[in-house]
């Protein structure tokens, strides 16, 4: 048991980014109310139920960390560790900002949505497996398939009567028969690469972790080789477990419209043309395109 203090670097508000992902369902971590909670799977293979709350402002914020669970040094620093990924503790928007300043319709966006952070996946395998779910399917759909995955394939601990969930394992979703996969709604398809991908990673055949230090394009590449992992897949795993920085899903609807509806009065670009045009953003066209994503949501 145990309660910590993080301090990002401001401007900071992932709350921003929550209010606006956040399903009904354990994804999964659950969200209300500032407080964040989910059961993080440690290196050593411990589980530990950790509830982060957001307080401060943008340009004061902090994050208290409350662990409920007894834990090790090391197992502390484990988790804060995940904590700090998780919650891009460690991003600097001050640059992005600067950029941003330049174009009067990003100036406006960033404006409006002052701080905003965007979380991601606390593991590659994770964000792989999140992703084929989304895949043709609207954000909200996806939502409830991956809380029916992690409902009947992930962990759960009950702290206080409050559900702590665990993603599934690799192992767990490689030995799962096709049938009981198409019970959480997913298509045929969508089991076999979801099941194809967790038996080469549940064999040691494939190691998802390691692609952090790779370069996107060589990212790409070795998600391609799995069934059912193209390019907008990959992309999106890059974008939601690696880093925003570099990387457009411009193949995604959600990002040809938001784009569309700032640069061409709606009328939807091709996804060469969103390609053509988020390229003049460089290594920002990623969370530049989340923030216009945000601001169309909003």
């Amino acid at each position: 048991m145990g309660s910590f203090i993080l301090n990002p670097g401001a401007p900071y508000d992932i709350r921003l980014h929550f209010e606006n992902y956040t399903s009904r369902g354990p994804q999964p971590y659950r969200y209300e109310g500032g407080a964040w909670w989910q059961a993080l799977r440690l290196g050593n293979g411990k589980l530990v139920p950790v509830e982060v709350i957001s307080g401060g402002i943008a340009d004061e914020p902090l994050l208290k960390v409350n662990i409920f669970s007894d834990t090790s040094k090391e197992e502390n620093d484990d988790v804060l560790n995940q904590i700090k990924r998780i919650f891009n503790t460690d991003y600097d928007l001050k640059p992005l900002y600067e950029f941003m300043e330049k174009d009067p319709i990003l100036g406006r966006i960033k404006n409006d949505h002052y701080g905003l952070i965007p979380s991601v996946s606390p593991s590659v395998y994770e964000a792989v497996i999140s992703v084929i779910v989304q895949q043709q399917i609207s954000l909200k759909v996806a939502w409830h398939m991956i809380s029916l995955l992690v409902k009947k394939f992930g962990d759960c601990i009950d702290v206080d009567g409050r559900e702590f969930w665990a993603f599934p394992t690799p192992s767990r979703l490689a030995d799962a028969e096709i049938s009981e996969l198409r019970g959480c709604k997913l298509s045929g398809r969508k089991a076999q690469y979801i099941k194809g991908f967790s038996e080469a990673v549940a064999s040691g055949v494939f190691n998802p972790e390691l692609l952090r230090d790779l370069q996107h394009q060589e990212i790409t590449e070795r998600l391609m080789r799995f069934r059912g992992l193209g390019r907008w897949t990959s992309e999106m795993v890059i974008i939601t477990s690696i880093g925003l920085d570099g990387v457009n899903p411009a193949g995604d609807l959600g990002v040809r419209k938001a784009i569309s509806h700032f640069y061409n009065n709606g009328e939807l670009l091709s996804e060469g043309e969103v390609r053509s045009l988020t390229d003049k953003w460089g290594r920002w066209k990623g969370i530049i395109t989340y923030y216009c994503i945000v601001d169309v949501l909003h």
